[in-house]
């Protein structure tokens, strides 16, 4: 009797160090790093050089929609297998190339690091890695996206603004930084601002009645309507008579996205100043809010002449898809 008691104590003992062990490893996982954007690509150098790179670049470093000048979706960072260890597996983001005798794709969390995306393509030549890098370039995209926003939304929410006057005018709740500040608020629309080397970034809020915009040949045309008189009302410009519009040359690309659940109108272009001489990019969503019988537009918008815009744009986004409505 005492023996089997002994031997259970040993196995429990047994188990419980190996639970202890894996959740010391999880507990203990580096935080990753590096700056917003960047990509790490693990490749040979043949591999770079050749096809299979040629595709890489086309699907991540390709231009972001709406943007004055080009500008990548990500800035790639490429490194041979071997250059691949210690601080830079802390990597936030990183897809492998991993020679193979089958083609596969897998998709793993927090390998290395927290919070991480690790994309595992296999392949045995150009062709294979082309095919499944082409067939997965979407998927791909969009978690990478994904992992970036949660991240940027994280450090957001580290230094925040009380958003309380938000919360009240429009029954919402929104992570924005501290930088910003209160530019013109209204019953139905307000404007924040956050300034920087140069220029500055832009948020605004407002309220239409429900079915304003409608998903129909009209949308475009009803969404830079709309927009631009927001503009002459709310947004002028450095000398008299002077107001936000949309750049008219310009065509605004459409599309939808998903934020909370709800299927969303992007739409990404130019917008200027009527009677002056400024422009950039901006970004605007579209939510139908049925519970509220109202569609809510927040958009945000950059200020920033000869210089990289990217990832200003990319912070209102992450702003603007932290949104919870109540």
């Amino acid at each position: 009797m005492f023996k089997k008691l002994q031997c259970t104590l040993i196995i429990a003992l047994i188990f419980i160090s190996c639970t202890d062990k894996k959740n010391d490893n999880q507990k203990y996982l580096p935080a990753s790093g590096g700056t917003l954007n960047n990509l790490t690509i693990v490749a040979d150098d043949a591999l770079w050089s050749g096809e299979t790179g040629d595709v890489v670049r086309e699907i991540f470093a390709t231009s972001v929609i709406g943007m004055p000048q080009e500008e990548p979706m990500f800035t790639l960072k490429q490194m041979p297998g071997k250059a691949f260890h210690e601080f830079v597996k802390k990597s936030r983001t990183f897809i492998e190339l991993k020679k193979a005798d089958s083609a596969s794709i897998s998709y793993i969390k927090d390998l290395y690091a927290t919070p991480q995306l690790g994309i595992i393509v296999s392949g045995n030549d150009n062709e294979t890695f082309k095919q499944v890098l082409h067939e997965n370039a979407k998927l791909m995209l969009a978690k990478i996206r994904e992992t970036e926003i949660d991240y940027k939304i994280s450090e957001i929410v580290k230094n925040p603004i009380d958003t309380d006057a938000i919360t009240e005018t429009f029954g919402i709740d929104l992570n924005v930084l501290f930088s910003y500040r209160v530019a013109k608020k209204t019953n139905n629309f307000m404007w924040l601002r956050k300034d920087i080397k140069n220029g500055d970034m832009n948020l605004m809020i407002y309220e239409l009645p429900y079915g304003t915009i409608k998903r129909d040949s009209t949308t475009i045309d009803k969404i830079v309507s709309v927009r631009d008189s927001i503009g002459k009302k709310h947004i002028p410009g450095p000398v008299k008579n002077s107001y936000m519009i949309t750049e008219k040359s310009y065509t605004p690309y459409l599309g939808t996205t998903t934020i909370n659940n709800k299927n969303v109108l992007e739409t990404k272009g130019i917008w200027d100043v009527k009677n002056d001489y400024m422009a950039g990019p901006f970004i605007n969503y579209v939510i139908d809010d049925k519970k509220n019988h109202r569609q809510l537009v927040l958009e945000g918008f950059t200020y920033a002449p000869q210089i990289p815009k990217r990832d200003y744009m990319f912070e209102l986004e992450a702003i603007i898809k932290s949104i919870q409505i109540h």
